[in-house]
């Protein structure tokens, strides 16, 4: 009978072992995002006046990742609009970070924030992920009001 009592209760302390094994373990690293990446709305402006782009920026990863951060459009945008490339750094528990740039159009045009990771040394200063290269996307679309 005590066979069987200290067989029971060693089944029940390694089901409780592993259940706090996953517990600490939490997601899995393959469902982490490196980049996450979100856009501001793009507010209503007349022609040719000046807006601001706001892309956010926050990862899902257990180590530094190194960026590189810019904007595209899908149309030109008939205004003096300097193409920025940004190159960063985030953590994990950092704050989300927020890159900005300037813009303006006659015309519709639709403006896309992209996030890539880079394998390069010398951004991260505790190093990098090596994560292969990762793009996130987020995009608004810009009309003039008259």
């Amino acid at each position: 009978m005590s066979f069987l009592q200290a067989t029971v209760r060693c089944s029940l302390t390694a089901l409780f072992l592993g259940l706090c094994l996953q517990l600490c373990i939490g997601q899995d690293d393959k469902n982490r995002k490196p980049l996450v990446l979100k856009m501001s709305p793009i507010p209503s402006v007349k022609r040719s006046e000046q807006w601001e782009v706001r892309c956010n920026v926050s990862t899902e990863a257990r180590e530094c990742v190194p960026m590189l951060i810019y904007t595209t459009t899908d149309s030109a945008t008939n205004c003096a609009y300097k193409e920025y490339v940004y190159k960063a750094c985030i953590c994990p528990g950092d704050s989300a970070r927020n890159f900005y740039w300037d813009m303006c159009s006659q015309n519709d045009v639709t403006v896309n924030c992209k996030a890539v990771t880079i394998l390069e040394k010398g951004i991260c200063e505790y190093g990098y992920v090596p994560v292969t290269r990762y793009i996130a996307k987020a995009n608004q679309t810009y009309t003039p009001s008259d």
